[in-house]
Protein backbone atom coordinates (compact mmCIF):
# COMPACT_ATOMS: atom_id res chain seq x y z
CA UNK A 1 0.00 0.00 0.00
CA UNK A 2 1.29 3.47 -1.07
CA UNK A 3 2.37 5.72 2.11
CA UNK A 4 -0.68 8.21 1.29
CA UNK A 5 -2.84 5.36 1.58
CA UNK A 6 -2.34 4.84 5.08
CA UNK A 7 -3.34 8.28 6.03
CA UNK A 8 -7.34 7.15 5.61
CA UNK A 9 -6.63 4.57 8.46
CA UNK A 10 -5.11 7.31 10.86
CA UNK A 11 -8.34 9.27 10.00
CA UNK A 12 -10.92 6.10 10.41
CA UNK A 13 -9.27 5.51 14.03
CA UNK A 14 -9.59 9.27 14.44
CA UNK A 15 -13.23 9.19 13.71
CA UNK A 16 -13.68 5.74 16.11
CA UNK A 17 -12.22 7.41 18.90
CA UNK A 18 -13.75 10.85 18.70
CA UNK A 19 -16.92 8.76 18.62
CA UNK A 20 -16.31 6.50 21.48
CA UNK A 21 -15.68 9.96 23.38
CA UNK A 22 -18.44 11.74 21.97
CA UNK A 23 -20.51 12.74 24.91
CA UNK A 24 -17.43 14.82 26.30
CA UNK A 25 -17.94 17.52 23.55
CA UNK A 26 -21.83 16.56 22.48
CA UNK A 27 -23.15 19.97 23.82
CA UNK A 28 -20.48 22.27 21.92
CA UNK A 29 -19.43 23.47 18.83
CA UNK A 30 -16.90 20.63 18.73
CA UNK A 31 -19.82 18.21 17.55
CA UNK A 32 -19.38 19.47 14.12
CA UNK A 33 -15.86 18.76 14.11
CA UNK A 34 -16.36 15.00 14.44
CA UNK A 35 -18.77 15.25 11.49
CA UNK A 36 -16.40 17.06 9.73
CA UNK A 37 -14.26 13.96 10.21
CA UNK A 38 -16.50 11.27 9.54
CA UNK A 39 -17.15 13.51 6.13
CA UNK A 40 -13.19 13.23 5.28
CA UNK A 41 -12.56 9.67 6.55
CA UNK A 42 -15.94 8.07 4.45
CA UNK A 43 -14.95 10.65 1.30
CA UNK A 44 -11.10 9.04 1.82
CA UNK A 45 -11.97 5.69 1.54
CA UNK A 46 -15.02 6.18 -0.84
CA UNK A 47 -12.55 7.55 -3.13
CA UNK A 48 -9.98 4.48 -2.47
CA UNK A 49 -12.41 2.11 -3.45
CA UNK A 50 -13.72 3.27 -6.39
CA UNK A 51 -10.11 3.55 -7.69
CA UNK A 52 -8.70 0.19 -6.19
CA UNK A 53 -11.79 -2.19 -6.99
CA UNK A 54 -13.49 -0.31 -9.45
CA UNK A 55 -11.30 1.18 -11.83
CA UNK A 56 -12.62 4.51 -11.74
CA UNK A 57 -9.93 7.64 -12.10
CA UNK A 58 -11.15 10.58 -10.01
CA UNK A 59 -9.75 13.92 -10.79
CA UNK A 60 -10.62 14.84 -6.92
CA UNK A 61 -9.05 17.79 -6.28
CA UNK A 62 -11.90 19.96 -7.01
CA UNK A 63 -13.67 17.36 -3.99
CA UNK A 64 -10.93 18.84 -1.97
CA UNK A 65 -11.04 22.54 -3.25
CA UNK A 66 -14.50 22.51 -1.62
CA UNK A 67 -13.94 20.21 1.47
CA UNK A 68 -10.67 22.38 2.86
CA UNK A 69 -12.74 25.63 2.25
CA UNK A 70 -15.52 23.90 4.32
CA UNK A 71 -13.22 23.07 6.97
CA UNK A 72 -11.48 26.52 7.32
CA UNK A 73 -14.71 28.41 7.14
CA UNK A 74 -15.96 25.41 10.30
CA UNK A 75 -12.43 26.55 11.90
CA UNK A 76 -12.68 30.47 11.62
CA UNK A 77 -15.67 30.54 13.49
CA UNK A 78 -14.87 26.98 15.68
CA UNK A 79 -12.78 29.75 17.34
CA UNK A 80 -14.53 33.14 17.11
CA UNK A 81 -16.30 31.01 19.49
CA UNK A 82 -14.08 29.69 22.06
CA UNK A 83 -12.13 32.92 22.07
CA UNK A 84 -12.94 34.93 25.27
CA UNK A 85 -11.65 38.33 23.88
CA UNK A 86 -14.43 40.72 22.31
CA UNK A 87 -11.41 42.27 20.08
CA UNK A 88 -9.96 38.89 18.90
CA UNK A 89 -13.59 37.73 18.10
CA UNK A 90 -13.85 40.56 15.54
CA UNK A 91 -10.11 39.54 14.03
CA UNK A 92 -10.70 35.88 13.13
CA UNK A 93 -13.98 36.96 12.24
CA UNK A 94 -12.96 39.58 9.86
CA UNK A 95 -10.20 36.67 9.10
CA UNK A 96 -13.55 34.51 7.90
CA UNK A 97 -14.58 37.28 5.57
CA UNK A 98 -11.55 38.16 3.94
CA UNK A 99 -11.22 34.08 3.44
CA UNK A 100 -14.38 33.39 1.91
CA UNK A 101 -14.02 36.51 -0.22
CA UNK A 102 -10.32 34.81 -1.63
CA UNK A 103 -12.59 31.78 -2.12
CA UNK A 104 -14.71 33.46 -4.30
CA UNK A 105 -12.39 35.22 -6.46
CA UNK A 106 -10.33 32.08 -6.70
CA UNK A 107 -13.29 29.33 -7.50
CA UNK A 108 -14.48 32.00 -10.34
CA UNK A 109 -11.39 34.07 -11.70
CA UNK A 110 -8.00 32.47 -10.65
CA UNK A 111 -7.72 28.63 -10.76
CA UNK A 112 -11.07 28.74 -11.09
CA UNK A 113 -13.39 25.60 -9.54
CA UNK A 114 -13.74 22.72 -12.30
CA UNK A 115 -13.69 18.82 -12.54
CA UNK A 116 -10.54 19.09 -14.09
CA UNK A 117 -9.20 21.94 -12.39
CA UNK A 118 -6.16 22.12 -9.94
CA UNK A 119 -5.84 22.32 -6.54
CA UNK A 120 -6.39 25.62 -5.35
CA UNK A 121 -3.58 26.44 -3.58
CA UNK A 122 -3.82 30.26 -2.88
CA UNK A 123 -6.78 30.86 -0.99
CA UNK A 124 -5.51 27.52 1.02
CA UNK A 125 -2.17 28.50 1.83
CA UNK A 126 -4.13 31.91 2.66
CA UNK A 127 -6.66 29.92 5.13
CA UNK A 128 -3.79 28.30 6.40
CA UNK A 129 -2.04 31.71 7.66
CA UNK A 130 -5.15 33.10 8.78
CA UNK A 131 -6.18 30.38 10.64
CA UNK A 132 -2.04 30.00 12.59
CA UNK A 133 -2.79 33.46 13.63
CA UNK A 134 -6.34 32.36 15.06
CA UNK A 135 -4.69 29.88 16.69
CA UNK A 136 -1.80 32.17 18.13
CA UNK A 137 -5.15 33.80 19.32
CA UNK A 138 -6.31 31.39 20.98
CA UNK A 139 -3.08 30.24 22.89
CA UNK A 140 -2.94 33.95 24.08
CA UNK A 141 -6.52 34.03 25.22
CA UNK A 142 -5.93 30.53 27.05
CA UNK A 143 -2.91 31.97 29.02
CA UNK A 144 -5.23 34.81 30.49
CA UNK A 145 -7.75 32.22 31.52
CA UNK A 146 -8.02 29.36 34.05
CA UNK A 147 -8.18 26.80 31.38
CA UNK A 148 -4.18 27.14 30.59
CA UNK A 149 -4.19 25.26 34.56
CA UNK A 150 -5.64 22.42 32.94
CA UNK A 151 -4.83 22.56 29.24
CA UNK A 152 -3.66 18.87 29.20
CA UNK A 153 -7.45 17.95 29.84
CA UNK A 154 -8.50 20.48 27.15
CA UNK A 155 -9.82 19.48 23.72
CA UNK A 156 -9.35 22.76 22.20
CA UNK A 157 -5.69 22.41 23.08
CA UNK A 158 -4.94 19.32 21.15
CA UNK A 159 -7.01 19.97 18.45
CA UNK A 160 -4.84 23.57 18.21
CA UNK A 161 -1.61 21.86 18.93
CA UNK A 162 -2.28 19.30 15.41
CA UNK A 163 -4.03 22.09 13.26
CA UNK A 164 -1.00 23.99 14.26
CA UNK A 165 1.50 22.02 13.60
CA UNK A 166 -0.05 20.80 10.31
CA UNK A 167 -0.68 24.00 8.19
CA UNK A 168 2.30 25.92 9.67
CA UNK A 169 4.31 23.04 8.11
CA UNK A 170 2.22 22.52 5.19
CA UNK A 171 2.53 26.44 3.69
CA UNK A 172 6.08 26.05 2.88
CA UNK A 173 5.54 22.59 0.88
CA UNK A 174 2.74 23.76 -1.21
CA UNK A 175 5.09 27.12 -2.02
CA UNK A 176 7.98 24.72 -2.87
CA UNK A 177 5.35 22.94 -5.20
CA UNK A 178 3.68 26.03 -7.21
CA UNK A 179 7.40 27.40 -7.41
CA UNK A 180 9.68 25.23 -7.10
CA UNK A 181 8.38 22.23 -8.14
CA UNK A 182 11.84 20.35 -9.00
CA UNK A 183 12.55 21.45 -5.59
CA UNK A 184 10.74 18.14 -3.49
CA UNK A 185 11.22 15.07 -4.95
CA UNK A 186 7.42 12.91 -4.86
CA UNK A 187 8.89 10.64 -2.26
CA UNK A 188 10.11 13.44 -0.28
CA UNK A 189 6.52 15.27 -0.63
CA UNK A 190 4.81 12.32 0.31
CA UNK A 191 7.25 11.73 3.52
CA UNK A 192 6.46 14.76 4.82
CA UNK A 193 2.56 14.70 4.48
CA UNK A 194 2.50 10.83 5.93
CA UNK A 195 4.28 12.48 8.89
CA UNK A 196 2.28 16.05 9.12
CA UNK A 197 -0.89 13.98 9.31
CA UNK A 198 0.07 11.40 11.42
CA UNK A 199 0.90 14.33 13.87
CA UNK A 200 -2.43 16.11 13.49
CA UNK A 201 -4.39 13.24 13.92
CA UNK A 202 -2.28 11.61 16.75
CA UNK A 203 -2.90 15.26 18.54
CA UNK A 204 -6.73 14.50 17.90
CA UNK A 205 -7.33 11.09 19.31
CA UNK A 206 -4.98 11.95 22.27
CA UNK A 207 -7.04 14.98 22.74
CA UNK A 208 -10.20 12.79 22.60
CA UNK A 209 -9.25 10.24 25.16
CA UNK A 210 -7.32 12.33 27.51
CA UNK A 211 -9.88 15.27 27.84
CA UNK A 212 -12.42 16.13 30.07
CA UNK A 213 -15.95 17.73 29.24
CA UNK A 214 -15.00 20.14 27.13
CA UNK A 215 -15.15 23.75 28.88
CA UNK A 216 -16.43 26.86 26.47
Amino acid sequence: MALLGLIKYFELVTCIVAAVHYKKYSHSLLKYFFFLLVLVTALEFTISILKEYFGMYLQNWYIYNILTSLQYVYYFILYVNVLASAQKKKLVSAFLIVFLISVLVNFVFIQKLAVDGPFHSYSFVLGAVLLIISIGLFFADMLQTEKVLHFKTYLMFWISIGLFVFHTAIIPLILSINFLPQGVSANTLKGILFALNFIMYTCFSVGFIISKKHID
